[in-house]
């Protein structure tokens, strides 16, 4: 488990240095060190480095860690293994209220953004586990995936009438499709905090989480709080998932694919899966955004559809293997 979890580490801090010195511009890894050590006001390299790539390297860091735990989380309360914010609704409702607010006031602050894109998480959230649950069903990963994909569906296409009533399609692209450009140190300075305390939070359930795996009435039995459990992990997974809407856009299927790698990787017991999946996610995110940017230099490629790419024969594998257990 540790030297899995170190040599994790070194691929990530590899993976961002590695970001910095790619790019149109040219650099190298002396550049970067001088950029940090030295650092000239004057230098286009220096200023690139600086204000432009290792913002955008570190939110990576910080946006693939959030989405792969917030998607083992949701995994694990809900004993869902098809769970994941882009599937389930989450991300296009915090999109939905980030797309009303920029409607509403005419200069939305980063603080308002992250503020509408959390409440947008929990509206999305309850519309799907309520489309769910209707007339009393029980709750299974089909009937989720299914109520997930419908509110997903309602918000982008509310979305994107928004933005083309009011000329905001352009402004709002940057939510829509997923994309690290632009990202800026105040935008990672207001929402590090947020993140940093829901992974800690989210690493605590572990324990609880593995015992929940067991079943509801055995975790009872040894005395968890499911309700507490369910509750708690939701509660992380929106505070993750709103805080990489509001820097990101939506990113799908991270989520989704992290957890079942870092399942492969450390067995069943969530204790091994959520760090490992955390650290997963993070070096994930930072190779995808560095292929981003160089498939079709000197254009960005929104990151969120190349992880789609990379996502959509894994859901399509998942859900084939599922169905052929069920019928056997």
């Amino acid at each position: 488990m540790l030297p899995l979890l170190l040599e994790l580490s070194i691929a990530i801090l590899a993976s961002v240095v590695l970001s910095a010195c790619i790019g149109v511009a040219g650099s190298s890894l002396l550049a970067v060190w001088e950029s940090l050590t030295n650092f000239d006001p004057n230098s286009t390299v220096h200023q690139v480095i600086l204000e432009l790539r290792l913002p955008r390297a570190v939110g990576a860091v910080l946006i693939g860690a959030a989405l792969a735990l917030s998607g083992a989380i949701m995994q694990g309360i809900g004993n869902n293994p098809l769970a994941d914010t882009g599937l389930l609704g989450i991300n296009a409702g915090a999109g939905f209220l980030v797309s009303i607010s920029m409607v509403v006031f005419s200069a939305t602050s980063f603080h308002r953004v992250m503020a509408c894109a959390f409440l947008g998480a929990c509206l999305g959230a309850v519309l799907t586990y309520g489309f769910g649950t209707a007339k009393g069903r029980n709750i299974t990963p089909l009937r989720l995936l299914l109520a997930g994909s419908a509110v997903s569906a309602l918000f982008n296409a509310i979305s994107q009438g928004i933005s083309l009533c009011f000329g905001l399609a352009k402004d709002l692209s940057f939510w829509q499709s997923g994309s690290l450009s632009g990202l800026t140190w105040n935008q990672i300075y207001i929402a590090i905090p947020w993140m940093l305390l829901a992974m800690a939070a989210g690493l605590l359930l572990g324990p609880a989480l593995s015992i929940l795996a067991l079943g509801q009435e055995s975790a009872t039995g040894l005395g968890v709080s499911v309700k507490y459990v369910q509750i708690s992990g939701m509660l992380v997974s929106l505070v993750l998932a709103g805080s990489c809407v509001a820097i990101a856009g939506g990113i799908s299927f991270v989520g989704l694919m992290v957890p079942h790698i870092a399942r492969f990787l450390v067995g069943t017991d969530y204790r091994k899966i959520l760090p490992v999946s955390l650290l997963s996610g993070s070096l994930l995110m930072v190779l995808a955004d560095v292929s981003a940017r160089m498939l079709n230099a000197p254009y960005d490629i929104p990151v969120g559809a190349l992880v789609s790419v990379l996502g959509v024969p894994f859901f399509l594998a998942l859900t084939y293997q599922k169905r052929k257990r069920r019928w056997k």
